[in-house]
């Protein structure tokens, strides 16, 4: 019995893993909810009433061999004083969502809150970045066709601070994400706490267990397990190579004391509908207690009747946005 609960819950991970992607190619009112959920008609920059500034842009690439679109906040000084600095706060999006998501009118307030936050002086005066990450969950895939973990730990970090007049050091910059790009953030931070100060993951998708796709027979033929490893075996094999699963999983990579210098703040909402559903509430526990076992400073907070994604952003937006700004000059 208990053996059969396991693969149960280890299904329904599968299904939540899959997340909105999933959803959408199921049902069409999802489909509209979530393409709602991507800023797309309208490309030109957004400025705000206290002089910052939304830019799209797009760069060339080596990491993907292809253009890169990201949008980028500019804070209110940035167009006054040619000789400033900023650091950098790197901010990674969720699964079906893209670059331009935050901006959507339903989330304006999270573009708002950032220049108030400064104006108010609860934060100083940052750059923030948003790349595109399509469906890569932020890695590397195995064939090297497409290298997304160092195109932000690499690449993105360089073309930052030789075009945005933005500082180096890793006290200057801070990585944060939602949903799939709350485990980039988390993952790409633990594996590089020398270019990190800060991390910051809020809904983070983070699946307990050692490997994923050890599922029962029945369920590898469901259409959901079919998706989920079309999605996975481009980014870690087929089979699933488990040292590469191990090398870009929280859960292994947070039993490496060399994290201590790194602030590590990660979130969850109970009313999240993907982790209720799949219980995904328990890879951030298991995250709790690794990092507390392995005696790592990090704040980790549930909270009561909070949804998924953007959200849970904005309503906590400033609790977490101090915290990503802790080590900024």
């Amino acid at each position: 019995m208990a053996k059969m609960v396991r693969h149960r819950i280890q299904f329904a991970l599968l299904a939540a893993a899959g997340l909105v992607i999933i959803s959408v190619q199921l049902t069409s009112p999802l489909q509209a909810q979530f393409e709602g959920e991507r800023r797309r008609s309208d490309l030109g920059p957004i400025a705000l009433p206290g002089g910052s500034r939304i830019e799209f842009k797009s760069f060339e690439s080596q990491c993907l061999k292809a253009t890169e679109p990201y949008s980028i906040f500019l804070p209110p000084s940035f167009s006054k004083d040619a000789s400033r600095t900023y650091p950098v706060i790197y901010f990674l999006h969720g699964l079906n969502n893209d670059e331009t998501s935050w901006t959507v009118e339903r989330y304006g307030h999270i573009q708002t809150s950032l220049e108030q936050m400064m104006l108010s002086g609860k934060v100083p005066e940052f750059i923030m970045v948003h790349p595109r990450g399509d469906r890569s969950f932020y890695c590397n895939y195995i064939d090297g066709s497409k290298r997304y973990e160092d195109l932000i730990a690499q690449e993105f970090i360089a073309y930052m601070e030789t075009n945005y007049r933005a500082k180096k050091g890793r006290e200057n910059r801070a990585i944060a994400g939602t949903s799939m790009g709350g485990y980039g953030a988390l993952k790409i931070a633990m594996k590089y706490p020398d270019r990190y100060a800060v991390a910051v993951g809020q809904s983070p998708i983070i699946i307990p267990g050692s490997n994923p796709m050890q599922l029962p027979e029945e369920a590898r033929s469901s259409r959901f397990y079919s998706f989920f490893a079309q999605m996975l075996t481009p980014i870690f094999g087929d089979p699933l190579k488990q040292e590469l699963w191990d090398a870009n999983n929280p859960l292994v990579l947070a039993k490496d004391h060399k994290l201590a210098g790194l602030k590590i703040y990660f979130d969850y909402g109970t009313n999240d509908q993907y982790i209720a559903m799949a219980h995904l509430d328990e890879g951030c526990k298991a995250l709790d207690r690794i990092l507390s076992e392995t005696q790592t400073p990090h704040t980790f907070k549930i909270h009561p009747g909070e949804p998924h994604g953007w959200a849970l952003i904005a309503s906590h937006i400033e609790e977490t946005l101090p915290f990503l700004c802790q080590t900024f000059r």
